[in-house]
C-alpha cells in the first residue's frame, strides 16, 4: 500500500518555467517565484505542469526543475510526467521519485485520440505500479483528445485526479478530486472536492488561500477577478507578463509555438 508523506488539501499552484533571453531555464527567477509564493502562503506546488510548458521542455530540464524546487521547497511537490511514449513515463516516474517529488502525476496518452479505454487503463495502471509514489491521474481532454471515464477510473490505481474538464460529475469515482476550472472551485468544493489546482493563482495567490477557508460567494468572486487577468487563449503569456510586475527582472519569454 503506497503511503503519503504528505496531504493535499485547498490550493495546488502550477508554477511556470520562466526562460531567459538566450532561451534557457531561469532558475533565478524560478527560485525568486518560489520563494513569493512561500511567503504567500502556498503549501502545495506542480511541477512541470501545462502552465510549465511541459511540452517544450526537455527531459534534463524538467528534472532540473524538480531538483531546485525540491532544495528549497519544504511542502508537498507534485511532478508531472506525461509523455507520448509510456516508456519514456515510466523512465521519468523512477528519476522524479529519486529526485524527492511526493507525488506523481501524469496525462493520458496524448496524439492518439480516442485510444481504447483499456489501453489507457493499462497504460495508467503500469505507471502508478512504477513508483512508490501517491499516483494522481491528469485529466485534460481539451489537450489529449482521451477523456477518462467514471469506469476507467474504477480500474485505475491512484490517488486522485486533477480534472481540468471541470466534469464535477467524476467527483465521486476517485479517492481525491481536484478541479482545474477556477469558476468551478466553490461548486466542486460543495460536491466534497479536496482542493484545485489554479494556474491563476501564481499571479496572486491570497484570493485562493481564502476561498479555502471561506467557500464564500465573495471570495469566488475574488478568484473569477484575478483569472479574468491570467486565463484565455495566451494565458502563460500573460501569466509571465503579471509576474514581471511583481518580481523584478522576471522574463516575459515563451518557447514556440506560445508567443
Amino acid at each position: 500500500m503506497k503511503t503519503e508523506k504528505f496531504d493535499i488539501k485547498g490550493l495546488v499552484a502550477p508554477v511556470p518555467t520562466p526562460f531567459a533571453a538566450d532561451d534557457s531555464v531561469d532558475l533565478g527567477a524560478f527560485l525568486s517565484h518560489l520563494d513569493w509564493l512561500t511567503e504567500c502562503g502556498v503549501r502545495n506546488l506542480l511541477i512541470n505542469g501545462t502552465t510549465a510548458e511541459f511540452f517544450s521542455l526537455t527531459h534534463d530540464e524538467q528534472l532540473e526543475l524538480l531538483h531546485v524546487a525540491r532544495e528549497v521547497w519544504k511542502g508537498p511537490l507534485i511532478f508531472h510526467i506525461g509523455k507520448t511514449s509510456l516508456f519514456q513515463c515510466l523512465e521519468t516516474a523512477r528519476a522524479a521519485e529519486h529526485a524527492g517529488a511526493d507525488f506523481i502525476a501524469s496525462l493520458p496518452p496524448f496524439y492518439i485520440a480516442n485510444a481504447p479505454a483499456d489501453g489507457i487503463v493499462d497504460w495508467f495502471t503500469q505507471l502508478s505500479n512504477a513508483t512508490e509514489l501517491p499516483f494522481i491521474l491528469y485529466n485534460f481532454p481539451k489537450h489529449t483528445g482521451n477523456p477518462l471515464t467514471a469506469e476507467m477510473l474504477k480500474k485505475i490505481p491512484h490517488w486522485g485526479m486533477k480534472d481540468s474538464s471541470a466534469d464535477l460529475s467524476l467527483l465521486p469515482a476517485t479517492p481525491r478530486y481536484f478541479v482545474g476550472g477556477d469558476r468551478k472551485i466553490s461548486s466542486a468544493y460543495l460536491a466534497g472536492a479536496s482542493g484545485f489546482v489554479s494556474a491563476s493563482a501564481n499571479i496572486d495567490p491570497m484570493p485562493y488561500i481564502r476561498i479555502e477557508k471561506e467557500q464564500t460567494p465573495e471570495t469566488q468572486s475574488a478568484v473569477d477577478a484575478v483569472n479574468a487577468r491570467a486565463s484565455g487563449a495566451s494565458a502563460i503569456s500573460r501569466i509571465k507578463q503579471e509576474l514581471s510586475k511583481i518580481l523584478p527582472g522576471y522574463p516575459l519569454n515563451v518557447r514556440p509555438p506560445l508567443c
